[in-house]
């Protein structure tokens, strides 16, 4: 089974990896380019910092070499990222980030000094305004964009133009749902589509999603990549079972 992956770089990457392991094969069509802010970042006076991406603590990285400082982070990938980049003191809020002020009320003091939120142009929710209504003191800047790509790989449009097409395609956010249709319609390929299963990380972007004609179209039972694969490899076992 063939898996076209449409997040930026390196987050494709390692879903990528993930989706070899359960014998499917990736396809990498990013549709975003991410670009780091390079300003340096004082952290001093802030009792922890906040992410809800992993390239919010690849820029951190990027602009500070502190690494003690507590890492909040919304989301397993965020977590593995920032450990392996070497901060000592990472935590994940397991619920989402509509589980950060409870989770923030249950490891932090409010009185203790403010937080520091890093993160893109593109923020699900508004956590920031829920912290504040829950008692914190949230500061918030912006360390990353994400560029539209604007085009598929010549080797992606291949696999699109031959057949039978790639059996799965996996959708992050409603933004890359809509940069990959614009760039398939661009290419004449839309139609293309209509055999293909999307596989999305959220009834939200599912929705999104229906707009056009797909084979079908499932949402993953979390918000997280590893519900994405979870749900590819059951796809997968479906469809060995019935053939």
């Amino acid at each position: 089974m063939r898996v076209v992956i449409t997040r930026a770089e390196k987050e494709a990457a390692a879903l990528g990896a993930a989706v070899k392991k359960i014998d499917c094969t990736p396809i990498i069509a990013s549709m975003m380019e991410i670009h780091l802010a390079e300003e340096p970042i004082d952290l001093a006076g802030f009792q922890g910092v906040m992410i809800t991406s992993a390239n919010a603590i690849r820029a951190l990285d990027n602009v500070s070499e502190e690494k003690e400082i507590p890492i909040f982070c919304v989301g397993p990938q965020s977590h593995k990222v920032a450990e392996e980049l070497g901060y000592t003191n990472v935590k994940n809020s397991l619920g989402g980030y509509k589980n950060l002020p409870i989770f923030l009320a249950r490891e932090t003091n409010k009185d203790a000094g403010p937080f520091l939120f890093l993160h893109g142009g593109n923020v699900m929710g508004n956590p920031v305004q829920d912290l504040i209504k829950a008692g914190f003191k949230v500061a918030s800047r912006r360390v990353y964009n994400a560029g539209a790509v604007t085009s598929l790989p010549d080797e992606v449009k291949a696999e699109f133009e031959k057949s039978p097409v790639p059996e799965v395609v996996t959708f992050m956010s409603i933004r890359t749902y809509k940069l990959f249709r614009d760039v398939m319609e661009s290419h004449g390929l839309l139609p293309k589509l209509k055999e293909c299963i999307a596989i999305c990380i959220s009834p939200a972007v599912a929705d999104f999603a229906r707009e056009i004609r797909w084979k079908k179209v499932y949402s993953a039972d979390e918000m997280t990549g590893p519900s994405i694969v979870k749900k590819i490899s059951e796809i997968k076992q479906a469809t060995e079972a019935a053939s």
